[in-house]
């Protein structure tokens, strides 16, 4: 499963950014097609390394000029509306220069050349309308078909207005993931990727188990509502299977039981049979409860938030000092 980040180019802090890795196959980030070292920050660079990340060239994806004309018909209609907030922007020139949006953002005093080359600048207002339009675009292209994400509220809401169905399971998609996912945000991207191969199986099913939460509840306020005790309930039961693994991992492990064969190797031998027999029961018992460890195993195992468990023990802060990380 990909998804399509917006509106940076970078990709936000590993606090925001590691729960999104453990859950999609790749994140796209809108990016002109030019050096990667002068687009990218340091992290973002690494993730692309990595495979995590794929810049995503907006020409294939978002070209439509038709739709471009009603995009400027909205923002000539929002400038004569109240006082919009004074904050300036920049969009990446390569996100625009494909098709005719740039140069009439220009003319229409809605954009204008930034003082950096490959750049424009304008209200913050126009910035964040064209980006969640292109963004959702890109992101409901039949070749893409991805989730959309974004870590700022105020894009968030504006894709809303675009398209409503899908900005609610989108936002119901990165609310789960934040919330069941609890990384810390000192996690090695080499750990993240072998967890993610190790466990794929467990990643399928918590997809699924996602994706029935989010259709279940119907849009709308009550739909909201029950969204948001369905996804409570899950991590109660996260919390619980966490215990569970932890447990199992700690029940009868395999030393004890070869200690507990070698501590009845010597009385055979000395023809000791009563400390022989002592001997046996302890291992008994110890292969019942190893017994037992495998049935609960199994039982955590084929349950769909388990992913989210492993995940928990394998990378949830342990300490106030990796929060800050």
């Amino acid at each position: 499963m990909d998804a399509l980040f917006y509106p940076t180019l970078s990709l936000p802090g590993s606090a925001w950014t590691n729960p999104n890795l453990l859950f999609f196959d790749e994140i796209g980030v809108i990016a002109p097609d030019a050096d990667p070292r002068e687009l990218f920050d340091g992290p973002t660079r690494m993730l692309i390394d990595f495979g995590l990340v794929r810049p995503v060239e907006p020409r294939r994806f978002g070209l439509d000029d038709e739709a471009d004309g009603h995009v400027l018909s909205h923002l000539l209609g929002m400038a004569q509306g109240p006082q919009k907030r004074n904050e300036v922007a920049r969009i990446h020139l390569g996100k625009l220069a494909y098709g005719r949006l740039s140069s009439e953002l220009c003319d229409l005093k809605l954009l204008w050349p930034s003082y950096r080359s490959d750049w424009l600048e304008g209200p913050a207002w126009v910035v964040e309308y064209v980006m969640s339009v292109f963004a959702t675009r890109m992101a409901l292209h039949p070749q893409l078909n991805a989730s959309l994400l974004t870590n700022q509220r105020a894009a968030e809401r504006l894709v809303a207005g675009v398209a409503m169905g899908e900005q609610t399971r989108w936002s119901r998609r990165m609310r789960a993931v934040m919330r069941l996912l609890p990384i810390g945000p000192g996690a090695e991207i080499a750990e993240i990727v072998r967890f993610k191969e190790t466990h794929a199986r467990e990643l399928r099913s918590f997809r699924s188990l996602i994706e029935s939460l989010i259709r279940r509840s119907p849009d709308g306020e009550a739909g909201e509502f029950d969204f948001a005790a369905r996804l409570r309930q899950a991590e109660m039961l996260r919390d619980h299977l966490v215990g569970e693994v932890s447990a199992i991992r700690t029940t009868a492990p395999p030393l004890p039981i070869a200690l507990s064969i070698a501590g009845m190797v010597a009385p055979l031998v000395e023809a000791s049979y009563a400390s022989a027999g002592a001997a046996l029961a302890g291992i008994g018992y110890l292969l019942h409860t190893r017994g037992s460890a495998r049935t609960r195993e199994r039982t955590a195992y084929d349950d769909k938030l388990v992913y989210a468990a492993l995940a928990a023990n394998s990378f949830a802060p342990r300490r106030s000092d990796d929060i800050l990380a």
